[in-house]
């Protein structure tokens, strides 16, 4: 198998990782603390490989979890196009970065991600401020590095 085959084979199956991690029970201690994977799996391979991930395939993502969350739909495949979007077209910039400053640019791609959905929401109705939400973004820009290194680590051993 080439490489762009298996880079590509790689590249979906931490997309459905991540959105199994999202939609996997857990107990009711843990499920306010749930980390935006799939978010951070898009952010992570926008920037760092956009050879084989686009928008039309990371909308299709979040249709998926749409789907299996069973929220409003259209919700996540809005907020993760837009994500991937601003992830991509800044690629060049975010790369150059010092890890501190990665950190800070996934802050905000996150929290853009939750003012999208809370704006969401709020336009059908159904709007609901949760704290925890928040929590998770930062929780999730805290664990940033080890999630950065660990998926860098598991492509180089998978593709090459």
């Amino acid at each position: 198998m080439n490489n762009q085959l298996r880079n590509l084979f790689f590249i979906w199956s931490m997309i459905l990782l991540s959105i199994i991690l999202t939609v996997i029970p857990v107990p009711d201690l843990l499920e306010q603390y749930r980390l935006p994977w799939l978010k951070m799996t898009v952010i992570f391979f926008s920037i760092f490989n956009i050879s084989l991930i686009g928008i039309i395939s990371v909308w299709f993502s979040g249709l998926i979890l749409d789907i299996m969350t069973g929220g409003l739909m259209g919700e996540n495949a809005l907020i993760l196009a837009v994500l991937s979007y601003l992830s991509y077209r800044f690629r060049f910039q975010i790369r150059v970065y010092p890890m501190w400053q990665i950190m800070l640019v996934v802050l905000m791609l996150l929290s853009l991600g939750e003012l999208i959905s809370l704006w969401i929401n709020g336009v059908s109705g159904t709007m609901f401020f949760n704290i925890y939400d928040w929590i998770n973004v930062g929780i999730a820009v805290l664990v940033w590095p080890i999630f950065m290194r660990v998926l860098e680590k598991m492509q180089s051993l998978f593709v090459e």
